[in-house]
């Protein structure tokens, strides 16, 4: 692989990748799945507070909608402790350890942390992978089947050119989420001014942060998959019932045989809530396990990549 072709088709594929026809699509369903997330998020604050300054007078609003707030937190509060936490290992022991972790985790996301925030990013981190399938589905399908990459084979090794875009999406992407986080943190200042802007925005990075790092896997099996198929469409299908199955088998299979719950680990739906966990070492592991399946598709897709007919 030349270091400096690589990256020069990372570059180029960056720059123009936002411009055809699916990248357009992918960068409004982003935004829009971004900004939805976000409105249906605190529209329940919204009403609510509206409906309580009726009956309080001339009570402060953002007084008031703090209350709101702090009351919903306070109802939310066991219902994510409830989601994050490991149920039915079979020993009361461990569940009991275990749902105080959970406690303490949901504490840390929605008293010491922008709550909403924190909610519209979990709810981000499980529709993502989704979204990361449309957008990365045709790294290299569509040209393996169109046989245009026997051109820049004249110009460029195959290394470079399966580095080079894949590197150029995984920037498409953070550029893409950072341009989400920010819209989304100054939709919530400007809807609900609560949680002053240093705390939004200082949140808002992290979560970007967290967001990038569990896309690497997810990008990582779109390049896989994409240089093993030989079309567009049978890409993207293929992708999409991967990313989008391995939930749902597991939770199918799990129903019968709890055993089975570790299925979620074959991707990072297994762990990448622990991204946002109050734990250093819980979130450096969630890391690792994020780099070392990016490493592991990222071979394999280079594999056959380097081997198949182009």
């Amino acid at each position: 692989m030349n270091t400096r072709q690589a990256f020069l088709i990372a570059r180029y594929s960056a720059r123009h990748s936002v411009r055809g026809g699916v990248g357009l699509v992918f960068l409004l369903l982003s935004l829009t799945f971004g900004l939805m997330v976000a409105h249906l998020t605190l529209q329940p604050v919204e009403l609510i507070s509206e409906q309580a300054k009726e009956f309080m007078g001339n009570r402060d609003a953002q007084e008031v909608s703090a209350e709101v707030l702090e009351q919903l937190v306070e109802e939310a509060q066991p219902v994510i402790s409830w989601i994050l936490a490991k149920r039915d290992s079979g020993d009361k022991d461990t569940d009991r350890a275990e749902s105080k972790q959970a406690d303490a985790w949901a504490a840390y996301l929605l008293k010491e942390r922008p709550a909403m925030l924190s909610a519209i990013f979990l709810i981000l981190l499980f529709g993502w992978p989704l979204i990361v399938a449309f957008g990365a589905f045709d790294l290299y399908a569509g040209d393996i089947s169109s046989r245009q990459l026997r051109y820049q084979l004249l110009r460029a090794d195959r290394g470079s050119i399966y580095f080079g875009r894949l590197l150029g999406t995984l920037i498409t992407f953070l550029i893409v989420l950072a341009l989400l986080g920010t819209t989304v943190s100054i939709y919530m200042g400007a809807k609900l001014p609560l949680y002053g802007w240093g705390n939004l925005f200082s949140w808002t990075i992290y979560g970007i942060c967290a967001l990038a790092i569990a896309t690497l896997p997810y990008v990582a099996l779109c390049a896989w998959i994409s240089s093993a198929i030989g079309g567009s469409f049978a890409s993207l299908t293929i992708v999409s019932l991967i990313i989008g199955g391995v939930p749902l088998i597991t939770m199918i299979a799990q129903s019968t045989y709890e055993p089975a719950g570790y299925l979620n680990y074959v991707l990072p739906w297994g762990f990448q809530t622990r991204l946002f966990h109050h734990e250093p070492m819980q979130v450096a592991l969630a890391c690792g396990g994020c780099i070392l399946q990016t490493l592991f598709f990222g071979w394999l897709g280079y594999r056959e990549f380097t081997r198949r007919d182009l």
